[in-house]
């Protein structure tokens, strides 16, 4: 937005860069010169028999005088010309106009207000630093005033700083151990899992997505190793990785056979001297996978037989029926298929009647995304065949 409203008026600029922490949005535009000049214009006007409003708007919008004008004839007619001055304009004044502007233009998915004030962002604002060549970029917007302050953290309070030049703001954020550039924070975050799991010969196989929204929820990044009771182990790997991958933001760990630990690692905002943070999330897993093990030992003894009845229960699409509808088609359509590529017709009958049956039990309730890897796991604990629970 910036760079495209800075091109519209004519001002060149070298290169510019954007930075973002869950606190801050930094835009950084280099080479910005500080006057440009305009050269003189020549501008066509209404004819010389338009009404005198088309004409005084002319003059108007080009800011102009009545002198100004002259006559020239073409083949058209004849029309009003003016040949304008070639000036300097000072881009401090321009970027007065287009920085408010660009920030009213700014859109979120979600936004929200707050106080009694007009303005919709996405989290509250503070305060604007806005500065060219050392000096400060003047504008309101809606309630705040740009200035040359900065607000940091500093033991659950804050602290004013004053900004005169983009290095020291740097230098600011970096003695608060915050790591403004989000490429440079996601390759700390990385370097500093692979330095632990090297040490303890672990592997974490890093899911990219969560290590993006992890990177855009710290500024401080803080890799912590944490642990929970490998009794809940006995659980479905795919339950806990799940439960920390999707529901903690949590990074589990593997050992060198590829088997799930009982380690993980998570990313915090803040030092960790104490080991509260550490504690605090052990306690968090800890209520997680407990719930998780009830489920499973709940619903593993249940018989996936008898859920099946409950899939009436279930609506699968309107004006298609049921879950129950649907696995009674799957059933007669599996039955000719089986025929053809020479499968057993009574496995395959089995496993399409119970494939959906995992479905009304408490944990693919809780873990939607479970659905047939939960139905797998059943199946193994009642004692079906594994071409059965696997297909």
């Amino acid at each position: 937005k910036i760079e495209e409203k800075l091109n519209n008026r004519k001002i060149k600029f070298n290169s510019s860069k954007s930075f973002s922490t869950p606190k801050r949005l930094v835009f950084c535009i280099e080479g910005i010169p500080e006057n440009i000049e305009e050269s003189k214009k020549i501008l066509k006007g209404p004819k010389t028999n338009a009404p005198q409003i088309a004409i005084e708007g002319f003059v108007k919008s080009n800011n102009l005088k009545k002198s100004d004008l002259y006559k020239k004839k073409l083949e058209k007619g004849e029309f009003y010309f003016a040949e304008t001055k070639p000036k300097v304009i000072a881009v401090l004044e321009e970027l007065k106009l287009i920085i408010p502007e660009s920030l009213n233009d700014y859109s979120w998915k979600k936004s929200m207000k707050w106080s009694n004030y007009d303005l919709n962002w996405a989290r509250p604002l503070k305060s604007i630093v806005c500065l060219f060549n050392n000096k400060v970029i003047n504008f309101n917007f809606f309630h705040l005033r740009s200035g040359n302050l900065t607000l940091i953290d500093r033991a659950n309070d804050e602290k004013v700083k004053k900004i005169n030049s983009f290095e020291k703001y740097l230098n600011t954020l970096k003695s608060q151990n915050i790591i403004l550039d989000q490429e440079k924070r996601k390759t700390f975050v990385i370097n500093k899992m692979n330095s632990i799991c090297n040490v303890r010969k672990l592997k974490n196989y890093f899911n990219e997505k969560l290590v993006e929204e992890v990177v855009n929820l710290v500024e401080k990044p803080n890799v912590i190793l944490c642990k929970f009771d490998e009794v809940y182990l006995k659980v479905p790997q795919e339950i806990l990785i799940v439960t920390m991958q999707q529901h903690q933001k949590y990074f589990p760990l593997f050992d060198e056979s590829n088997k799930l630990t009982n380690l993980f690692l998570l990313v915090a905002n803040l030092p960790d001297k104490k080991g509260y943070i550490k504690i605090g999330n052990q306690r968090v897993i800890e209520a997680r996978l407990s719930d998780a093990k009830f489920f499973w030992e709940k619903n593993k003894k249940e018989s996936l037989v008898k859920q099946v009845g409950k899939l009436k229960n279930l609506s699968f699409f309107n004006q298609l029926g049921t879950f129950y509808n649907r696995t009674q088609r799957l059933k007669k359509l599996a039955s000719l298929v089986s025929e053809q590529l020479n499968l057993s017709k009574e496995k395959v009958e089995i496993a399409s009647s119970i494939c959906k049956a995992d479905l009304v039990s408490d944990l693919v309730g809780e873990y939607p995304e479970l659905q047939g890897v939960m139905g797998k796991y059943f199946a193994q604990e009642q004692g079906f065949e594994e071409d059965i629970s696997k297909a």
